[in-house]
């Protein structure tokens, strides 16, 4: 019966050996929740709102009038259509588009400016059938 009660402690501990590594493992890996910058760059179309040329940031205003800080740092990649461009071009009502890195709710890092100017209207096609109908003649 020692035995037998000895052979079965021994399998329940070295059955409960793995799981017990295994928690150890999933407690200490991060989960997205834990850390709040992103760390991988998202896409943005932010109309400038404001802008601070020297201190290289621009503000776009939310629907909500919630205003957030766009950031370009010296690893920014800036070009305008592929064409090498400064910061210094972009202007009050210009909408950017490229990545970004959130840092807060608030606030992001620009890693990339691949276009800016007016807002252009990606569904206008001058090809494409009018879409206002006109009367028939009657007769």
């Amino acid at each position: 019966m020692k035995k037998l009660f000895s052979v079965i402690a021994l399998t329940a501990l070295v059955l409960s050996l793995p799981s017990a590594s295994f928690a150890a493992k999933a407690k200490g890996s991060p989960t997205p929740s834990d850390s709040p910058a992103a760390t991988r760059p998202i896409p943005m179309y932010s109309e400038v709102s404001s802008i601070d040329v020297a201190g290289k940031t621009w503000t776009h205003k939310n629907k909500d009038g919630k205003e957030v800080k766009f950031v370009v740092t010296d690893k920014t990649d800036i070009k305008n259509n592929k064409a090498p461009a400064n910061f210094e071009e972009i202007k009050v009502g210009d909408w950017v588009a490229g990545m970004r890195l959130k840092k807060s709710d608030t606030e992001y890092e620009v890693t990339e400016i691949t276009k800016f100017g007016p807002r252009t209207n990606k569904s206008a096609n001058p090809s494409a059938p009018s879409a206002v109908a006109t009367p028939a003649k009657a007769g």
